[in-house]
């Protein structure tokens, strides 16, 4: 689903707060344990910050995806990184703005030193403007979007001035906004969410792995909220079922439309018609499936808990 997105998302930058702040002790990251099962461990929100990044770098090279990362603040190995900008085509946005002076390896070095400085949104929102507005009506008239992805643990330096930038993005550009927050502090949390009041389009505001499956959990049990489903939501993808995981149970139908695509698995049975088929159906799908890390009960498990589909999410009942 990311790879057959980039030809309508042909660029995404990814705005990286490494500000002091983000030096705080209440991050976590997953790092692989005892038979390489994935374990979660404490760390500093830059470090959680810095798995991110480097996933996203991974996904965008594997996907052949062009992405800039713009950091805040500059570091000794630089500011702004290109990864997978050579596999853009030559009439593009992205060979259009040219390529960062960072590459991935720089990048993957910048993301191992130690955060300090402000936090500049405001400065880091306008200069993505300024990069897209000239090719507006080129991505308008080809139906594209540029993703613009904001990671952070604090509110900008000027609130009033950054929440004006973000309007004029939303409203004059053909972007898709992901905020990634870095911090679970209620007031960081509450400014962020209120931003949706004051503007046109909604954000994507996602939370890390952990805090988003419980979310997820409380509507749809049935789901593995997995680390790469979090990581296609963060890199921009975009889906309107995804929107829904955390807000409601899905619809028998949904679920069985989500399942697909997660999996990959071509048309199942539908669930209300033939549940029994569908639960059969599906279970072979997810032997050929590695096990995922499970953010809930800490453990690995398959993609789907057959047994939890209609017990509280999406209300399909499958004996």
């Amino acid at each position: 689903m990311v790879a057959s997105s980039i030809p309508s998302m042909p660029l995404r930058f990814v705005i990286v707060d490494n500000s002091g702040s983000m030096q705080s002790m209440d991050g976590s990251r997953l790092v692989p344990g005892p038979g390489g099962r994935l374990q979660s461990i404490r760390s500093t929100r830059f470090q959680e910050l810095a798995q991110t990044i480097n996933e996203l770098a991974a996904v965008a090279h594997g996907v052949r995806g062009p992405t800039h990362f713009h950091f805040l603040n500059p570091c000794q190995y630089g500011q702004f990184f290109g990864v997978a900008c050579e596999f853009a085509p030559p009439d593009s946005i992205v060979t259009a703005l040219g390529t960062p002076e960072g590459d991935l390896m720089k990048l993957q070095q910048a993301t191992t030193t130690s955060p300090g400085g402000t936090t500049p949104l405001t400065e880091a929102l306008v200069r993505v403007d300024s990069m897209i507005r000239p090719h507006a009506h080129t991505l308008r008239a080809q139906g594209q979007k540029v993703a613009v992805i904001i990671t952070s643990d604090g509110l900008p330096n000027d609130p009033n001035s950054f929440l004006h930038a973000l309007k004029m993005m939303q409203h004059d550009l053909p972007v898709w906004i992901v905020v990634r927050l870095c911090t679970s502090e209620d007031s960081v949390v509450d400014y962020w969410s209120g931003l949706d009041h004051h503007l046109e389009t909604p954000l994507d505001i996602l939370d890390d792995l952990e805090s988003e499956a419980k979310e997820v959990h409380k509507k749809n049990p049935w789901l593995t909220y997995g680390p790469a489903l979090h990581a296609a939501r963060v890199f921009g993808l975009q889906d309107r079922l995804f929107d829904l995981l955390d807000e409601r149970p899905l619809l028998p139908s949904q679920v069985k439309e989500f399942v697909e695509k997660l999996l990959s698995c071509g048309a199942l049975p539908e669930p209300e018609v033939d549940p029994k088929g569908f639960k059969m159906a599906l279970e072979q799908r997810l032997k050929v499936h590695p096990m995922v890390y499970n953010a809930v009960s800490k453990t690995m498990a398959p993609w789907v808990n057959t047994n939890r589909i209609g017990k509280g999410g999406g209300d399909c009942a499958i004996s």
